[in-house]
């Protein structure tokens, strides 16, 4: 849009000279109402060519006397129509009505001269993000497409000077508030079919690695090392994604995670329940805690560092059913270095998901055992085991190093000691 202030003030010394009317009421406001001769002006740009025309009336018009204005209608009709034609290039003025008084009314009719926009090919451009980014994103500018075509079609290619910053301000403005973690850049190529380039640029931190963790209270994690497998594919999809964009979309990637889980063999076969979480950061991490509602088969090794009891070096294995918040299961235990075996009928009750009192019975050396395991946050936990018949106390503190690993320092009545543990 050009400069139209001289004109304007030349325009009204003009007018100001061809009439010589009795000062009357003052016109306090004028009304302008935009439309289109042959076809309706695209909306969004009606919006700002009639804030432009309604900015030049007020200075042309408010304050003006009335009957100067009735007396000298045909200037300020000729004045009017040059200011607008000189204001919204690629459009010509077909009529025009002024409507004296006190609140005046202008009424403009405007036909598009030249090419006009026939249509609107819209692209974005999503940089280096993964295909499965690209479909996330997607979803949130699902509506700029339709919005551009809205602003553009229509319009006449000479009026793309100042439709372009209109066009594009306004993209920007609704991407920022959909996407506020990327900054969008719009370029406009004119034409009959005009092309519309939409940049976007991730900022702030985004993701650099992800993985999956698979953890289970009562089965053998690496059963489902394909569903570790596949979970650390689906993810290698969200690298490069801003890390706030991932938070503020968290509930919607878990409840796809959470579908596809639930639809596995594994849940709807044997009753397997599968409960993501995501760890958000740079390193993003998906937690999936699986567990049976039926059946407990597990297994576990240790190595017992710095002690010289016997056994330090162990296999255990965990069969049996699950019953309310009690388990029902026989603990195999099994030592490579005498080639000895251990059979512990067992009884677990969950009294919190934190908190397990436990009571074993040894077949083979015939003596009763009592254990309480307390969870202490996320990895810490702590253990104090008694075994009735042969006077025996055990005392441990532990820390899960991963979902794989634990390490506990243990303490009995002659000695103490670390174990390393290991969940197969």
């Amino acid at each position: 849009m050009k400069q139209w202030g001289l004109r304007v003030t030349a325009a009204l010394c003009m007018m100001a000279s061809v009439t010589t009317v009795a000062q009357a009421e003052p016109i306090e406001s004028v009304t302008v109402s935009l439309s289109g001769s042959r076809q309706p002006l695209p909306a969004v740009l009606a919006k700002r060519m009639t804030a432009a025309v309604q900015t030049a009336a007020d200075k042309l018009y408010v304050g003006t006397d009335t009957e100067a204005l009735a007396a000298g209608q045909a200037t300020y009709q000729k004045v009017t129509t040059d200011i607008i034609d000189r204001i919204l290039y690629g459009y010509t003025v077909e009529s025009l009505t002024i409507t004296p008084g006190v609140n005046s009314q202008l009424d403009v009719r405007l036909r598009p001269y030249g090419q006009t926009i026939q249509a609107v090919a819209v692209t974005v451009d999503y940089g280096n993000l993964t295909p499965l980014a690209q479909e996330w994103v997607a979803r949130d500018i699902s509506f700029v497409e339709p919005r551009i075509e809205q602003i553009l079609l229509g319009a006449p290619l000479d009026s793309l000077d100042w439709a372009t910053a209109v066009t594009s301000q306004l993209v920007r403005n609704e991407l920022e508030g959909a996407l506020p973690e990327f900054i969008p850049q719009v370029e406009i190529i004119p034409g009959a079919k005009t092309k519309v380039k939409v940049y976007l640029i991730p900022q702030g931190a985004v993701v650099r690695h992800s993985s999956t963790e698979i953890a289970s209270n009562t089965l053998p994690s690496t059963v489902f090392y394909a569903t570790k497998r596949y979970y650390d594919e689906y993810l290698v999809g969200l690298e490069g994604v801003p890390v706030s964009f991932i938070a503020r979309h968290e509930s919607d990637l878990l409840g796809v995670i959470q579908q596809g889980l639930d639809n596995s063999k594994a849940s709807q076969r044997f009753g397997i329940s599968m409960k993501p979480s995501l760890q958000l950061g740079t390193d993003l991490l998906l937690k999936i805690q699986v567990d049976s509602s039926r059946y407990i088969v597990r297994a576990e090794g240790y190595l017992d560092m710095g002690t010289e009891t016997d056994h330090n070096v162990g296999i255990k294995l965990f069969t049996g059913i699950k019953q309310g918040k009690g388990d029902w299961y026989l603990e195999t235990n099994f030592f490579p270095d005498d080639y000895k075996w251990a059979f512990y009928p067992s009884y677990a009750y969950h009294f919190t998901q934190d908190t397990t009192l436990a009571y074993q019975y040894n077949l083979s050396d015939k003596y009763s055992r009592v254990w309480l395991r307390q969870d202490i946050g996320s990895r810490w936990h702590v253990r104090a085991q008694r075994d009735f018949e042969i006077k025996r106390n055990e005392f441990g503190l532990a820390y899960d190093l991963n979902n794989y690993l634990t390490l506990e320092y243990v303490v009995n009545d002659d000695d103490n000691w670390l174990r390393l543990i290991g969940y197969i």
